[in-house]
């Protein structure tokens, strides 16, 4: 779930020389050092054109805007706690600059500051929870969603807090929440969603987990991480047909993820052995999905197009955590418990 991390160069507005300061506001002041502008802006109306900071006017709607592309600035709506909240819209710069007031100093010392605040709140709930004082940690999550009722990192604290004390239902209800947030899959927080995603399969969410997964495939095609873990979700759902689809394509990106090889030897595993099947509670593996398994793992390399069609459209690279692969030999026996790890 990748982003393309830009240059500075790429979109820096060219504003010519920079004008000597004459005590109002310029473009100049909502550019941030590299020239990305990340400022607050308020709507324009034919009441309210007005060049103002001030931050109580009822008929203005104040936005946190960010520049994410050469013509485009995702807009978040200021909550009443001075914070960016809900969902962003994306609008092109042009409207921006034609429609949209700057409020320099608003921003800088009012916004910019509960900014900092919540994200100092994050990373201490964060460093609570890793040290393993969940209830701190919970409290400063708490603290985070008091001032932005969807903040996504502290809805994943949450999450993850609730699925290490096997708290099933409330894990469940934070996990209906999040697939509700599109920005909870844009990738700014990857290793918190592939962190919780992995939870929900190990309290034994494996429904959940497969519609929380395919909720992230619906934002993202690039990472095979993330089709790996749709396809162990699946697995452990003993959905074969579904399993093998998520290799495909986790396979198709890269073909030398090892996770990915490891899950083709279980499958041919359980297809071979019938005593395999009754221990790790698993229906008998379709022919044609076993057969699937061993062209991925005689196929390192990708010189000839696999000819199953999965449901997904191919992605292009992927990103996410590798895991340590068992390569299994002709006749070995087949430790799974080994292979699949967590």
């Amino acid at each position: 779930m990748r982003s393309r991390v830009m240059d500075k160069d790429d979109f820096k507005l060219d504003l010519g020389d920079t004008p000597k300061s004459n005590g109002t506001v310029s473009g100049w002041d909502y550019l941030t050092e590299d020239g990305i502008i990340k400022c607050v802006f308020s709507s324009i109306s034919d009441s309210d054109t007005s060049d103002t900071n001030d931050a109580t006017s009822d008929d203005r709607q104040y936005w946190y805007a960010h520049q994410t592309g050469p013509e485009r600035i995702e807009l978040r709506q200021i909550n009443d706690n001075d914070l960016p909240d809900g969902e962003p819209a994306t609008i092109p710069l042009h409207k921006l600059i034609n429609e949209y007031t700057p409020h320099f100093g608003y921003y800088e010392t009012t916004v910019l500051p509960a900014m900092k605040e919540l994200a100092e709140t994050l990373d201490r709930g964060d460093a609570l929870r890793e040290e393993g004082r969940l209830y701190s940690a919970e409290m400063e999550y708490g603290s985070a969603l008091k001032l932005e009722a969807r903040n996504i990192r502290a809805l994943f604290g949450i999450g993850l807090i609730c699925s290490t004390r096997k708290e099933v239902e409330r894990t469940r209800e934070i996990m209906n929440e999040l697939v509700q947030i599109q920005s909870a899959f844009d990738g700014k927080n990857q290793h918190l969603f592939n962190e919780f995603g992995i939870a929900l399969r190990k309290i034994g969410l494996f429904d959940e987990s497969v519609q929380y997964y395919r909720r992230a495939i619906e934002m993202v095609k690039d990472d095979e991480n993330l089709y790996y873990n749709y396809a162990r979700a699946l697995y452990e759902n003993k959905d074969w047909e579904g399993c093998i689809d998520g290799l495909l394509l986790s396979h198709r990106i890269n073909p030398k993820l090892e996770v990915t090889q490891d899950l083709c030897h279980v499958i041919v595993a359980l297809s071979d052995d019938e005593s395999l099947l009754v221990k790790y509670d698993k229906p008998p593996v379709p022919p044609e999905v076993a057969a699937a398994a061993r062209r991925m793992i005689e196929q390192q390399e990708p010189k000839v197009p696999l000819d199953e069609k999965p449901v997904f459209d191919a992605p292009e690279e992927g990103r996410a955590q590798q895991q340590r692969s068992h390569q299994v030999e002709d006749g070995e026996e087949v430790d799974i418990d080994s292979l699949l790890g967590d």
